[in-house]
């Protein structure tokens, strides 16, 4: 049972920073994305939200964790004839400049003559480049339908060249009624990592009748709702969004099926101003914790159909406090 629980702890936090999230808008609404980013940061939320983009776009994210971490996110994106677009986005969560320290003679022990210095530097970095894909699929009854897949390449560096490398791929649904109408609703899937995204490390096994480590990301099914209501007051919309994130059984240390909720809601008037506040829920080995999150946006729109978007997201940490994420838009 121990073994059990430390396999099951292993792979609840493997590449544990493809959670983090990407963009300040759904960051911003708890992390509730995944009926809702149909925008440059579609790849990392649901790759079936590229259906319905029909410019050119692209997308930058810049924050820090813990005051150390640098965490950045780009993004590009590029419309296909055939009702579609394709993404390419890379995201990159890292310690740069580490330095590594020696004694100038080893054999003795630290003292005023013979004090630690700084022989060198290393990285260490955590990085995931997405190539996605999304199509527009025939109406049903008023109903629109969008699928999409994302490939991924993970790529992890640290200390003295140890690295891993591995790849996974996600599978997203869209479905949006009423879309040319005031009230909306959507509904969104994504099944991430689902065919088990696997990572092989470089490092030496410890017998040579075994292999290098290697360790897997099991299957998880992220569920999004979201209404739209455009408002004659201030022309202004009114969103509320919902994410459920169901986790494998065996990903959790518990046996349960780790759900989390995120949920949040966006209030924009004039097209330009966006408020927003959310409600993120994480489960951790020992507890879960609740982050409250909040924002601002804002948005500008040409007649050309191009545009522009800044965003700011604050999260609450209960431990480790505050942070801070600012990403830009581009359409054009």
């Amino acid at each position: 049972m121990f073994c059990v629980g430390l396999l099951s702890v292993e792979a609840k936090y493997t590449a544990d920073f493809l959670t983090l999230g990407v963009g300040a808008r759904p960051l911003a609404m708890g992390g509730a994305g995944t009926a809702l980013s149909a925008d440059a940061y579609a790849p990392y939320w649901n790759s079936a939200a590229l259906g319905q983009l029909t410019r050119y776009e692209v997308s930058f994210m810049h924050s820090t964790l813990n005051g150390e971490d640098a965490y950045d996110f780009v993004s590009y994106i590029h419309p296909l004839k055939n009702r579609g677009a394709i993404g390419v986005s890379w995201l990159r969560v890292g310690v740069d400049d580490i330095p590594i320290t020696s004694l100038p003679v080893v054999s003795r022990p630290v003292g005023p003559t013979n004090r630690p210095e700084v022989v060198g530097s290393f990285n260490n970095t955590d990085n995931a480049f997405l190539l996605a894909s999304g199509w527009q699929l025939p109406s049903f009854h008023g109903i629109d339908f969008r699928i999409g897949g994302t490939l991924k390449l993970l790529y992890m560096s640290g200390y003295r060249s140890t690295n891993a490398i591995g790849g996974g791929a996600d599978i997203g649904f869209i479905a949006t009624t009423n879309p040319e109408k005031p009230h909306q609703l959507t509904l969104g899937l994504q099944a991430s990592d689902a065919f088990q995204t696997k990572l092989y490390w470089n490092t030496p096994p410890p017998s040579s009748d075994l292999t290098s480590h290697t360790e897997t990301i099991p299957p998880h099914l992220k569920i999004g709702i979201a209404t739209t209501h455009r408002l004659n007051i201030f022309q202004s919309a009114l969103i509320f969004a919902l994410d459920t994130y169901i986790n494998a059984p065996y990903a959790n240390p518990y046996g349960d099926s780790g759900v989390e909720l995120h949920g949040g809601a966006e209030w924009t008037l004039f097209d330009l101003l966006a408020l927003r506040i959310g409600l993120a829920e994480r489960r951790g080995s020992l507890e879960s914790i609740r982050q409250l999150t909040a924002g601002a946006g804002l948005n500008l729109r040409f007649v050309t159909g191009a545009g522009a978007g800044l965003d700011y997201a604050f999260a609450n940490h209960p431990a480790l406090g505050g942070s801070h994420r600012i990403s830009l838009r581009i359409r054009f």
